[in-house]
C-alpha cells in the first residue's frame, strides 16, 4: 500500500442492505411508470410510421426487461437469502440495479415520446355549413375565394363568403 491511497472503506451490510430497501421502493414506482407507459395508448397508432411503432414497442419491452433484472438486484441485496453476503459484492449489485431502472426509465420515456409524433398530411373530411344547408366530405382544392369538397363522388365549389360554419370531422 503506498502513501497515496488509503484502505478502500467498504459500508457493512446493514448499511448496504438499507439502502438497497429504499431504492427498491423507488424501483417499484419506477417499474408501475414503465407498466403504465406501456398500458396507454394514444390514437391506437394510424399516425405513427411502422418503423417508430416497431422501435417504440421493443423499447417498452426493453424497458420492462430492464426494470425487472434491476428490481431483482436490488431485491437480493435487500433481502439477501441464504449465507452472509460480501457487502462489497452487495454494492455492486445494488449500484448495477440503480443503473438498470434508470436505463429503463429512460427507454421507456423515449419510447412513450412517440406519442407526440406530428400528425401526417393525410386529409380528414370537414363539415361545412351554408345557409342552404351542411355538406360534408374531402376537400379537393381552396382558393382565396372559394373550396371544393368531394361529396360522396361529386365535387361540390363552395363559395367561402356563403359559408357559415367550418369544421373538420372524423367521418362524414
Amino acid at each position: 500500500m503506498d502513501a497515496t491511497s488509503g484502505p478502500e472503506l467498504v459500508p457493512s451490510p446493514e448499511v448496504v442492505r438499507a439502502s438497497a430497501r429504499e431504492w427498491h421502493k423507488l424501483q417499484l414506482a419506477a417499474l408501475a411508470f414503465v407498466g403504465l407507459c406501456g398500458v396507454l395508448t394514444g390514437d391506437n397508432g394510424t399516425r405513427l410510421p411502422l418503423g417508430l411503432q416497431s422501435v417504440a414497442g421493443v423499447l417498452a419491452l426493453l424497458a420492462l426487461a430492464a426494470a425487472a433484472l434491476g428490481l431483482l438486484l436490488v431485491a437480493v441485496v435487500a433481502w439477501p437469502l441464504g449465507a452472509p453476503v460480501d457487502p462489497a459484492s452487495s454494492g455492486r449489485r445494488l449500484r448495477a440495479g440503480v443503473i438498470l431502472t434508470c436505463v429503463a426509465v429512460t427507454m421507456v420515456t423515449l419510447s412513450a415520446s412517440t406519442g407526440w409524433w406530428p400528425e401526417t398530411d393525410a386529409e380528414r373530411p370537414v363539415e361545412v355549413g351554408t345557409g342552404g344547408g351542411t355538406a360534408c366530405g374531402e376537400v379537393v382544392d381552396s382558393d382565396a375565394g372559394w373550396i371544393e369538397l368531394d361529396v360522396s363522388g361529386t365535387v361540390v365549389r363552395l363559395d367561402l363568403a356563403t359559408l357559415t360554419s367550418l369544421r373538420p370531422t372524423e367521418s362524414c
